[in-house]
């Protein structure tokens, strides 16, 4: 082998280090988003403000996970100057890494309800709702954090199915919280209303993240590879 061979191969086994690098990265920032969510609904169910606390502080070594994640991506672009696969492999990681960090976001903004409210005690039908809700998102996020570690290509409709289940519960949620308005407070009703929503968008985060991931392995997005209704003939 040639030295020009020889150093070709050594970039490029460089090059895949650092690709490999930010996956991993970008799964690991996943699961602390996960466990963010699961100590979320801890406090919601426990009504544990010291548990929320832990939450919202949590954030800041997501946030600091995204910023160093983002800029190896952005710095990996601009000096390999990658094309074809590699270049849709880094640009896609950035929008998974958005896609994490904005559901940690969510995730804080559910645990700052429950700390303005400083507390709230749930309805014990609510709670088992909520419980419901609370596990599914997280199994939910959690399917497409290994989606991502497996580079599974093929998730995104199984995850399509998983978020209905989860937007069906939250539908209900909505419905048990407008019922029962006047035990619980409205103040504490509006921000339980509130909570449900973050949960379902973290949700449709987590099927965002397998979309993005069967982009990466098959160089498109699954909603394009439907085909359209053909027309009616006259």
């Amino acid at each position: 082998m040639s030295a020009a061979s020889t150093s070709h191969h050594d970039i490029r086994r460089h090059f895949d280090e650092v690709l490999d690098a930010l996956r991993r990265g970008t799964v690991e920032m996943g699961s602390l988003v996960l466990a963010n969510t699961r100590r979320l609904t801890e406090a919601l169910l426990d009504n544990d403000l010291d548990i929320a606390r832990a939450v919202v502080d949590a954030d800041d070594e997501i946030d600091d996970r995204y910023t160093e994640l983002e800029r190896l991506a952005f710095e990996t672009m601009a000096r390999q100057q990658p094309v074809a696969g590699d270049l849709r492999f880094l640009v896609t990681m950035t929008r998974l890494l958005y896609e994490i960090e904005r559901s940690g976001d969510l995730v804080v903004n559910a645990a700052k309800g429950l700390l303005r409210q400083e507390g709230y005690v749930l309805l014990p039908e609510v709670a088992a709702l909520l419980g419901r809700i609370g596990a599914s998102v997280a199994g939910l996020f959690a399917e497409s954090i290994d989606v991502l570690a497996d580079l599974d290509g093929g998730a995104y409709v199984r995850m399509e199915r998983r978020d209905d289940e989860v937007d069906d519960l939250v539908g209900e949620f909505y419905s048990m919280i407008g019922s029962s308005s006047d035990a619980l407070g409205f103040e504490v009703a509006v921000e339980l209303s509130r909570v449900g929503r973050y949960l379902e968008r973290i949700a449709d985060h987590g099927v965002n993240i397998a979309e993005h991931v069967a982009f990466v392995v098959t160089g498109s997005f699954p909603e394009d590879e439907k085909s359209p209704a053909p027309a009616d003939e006259g």
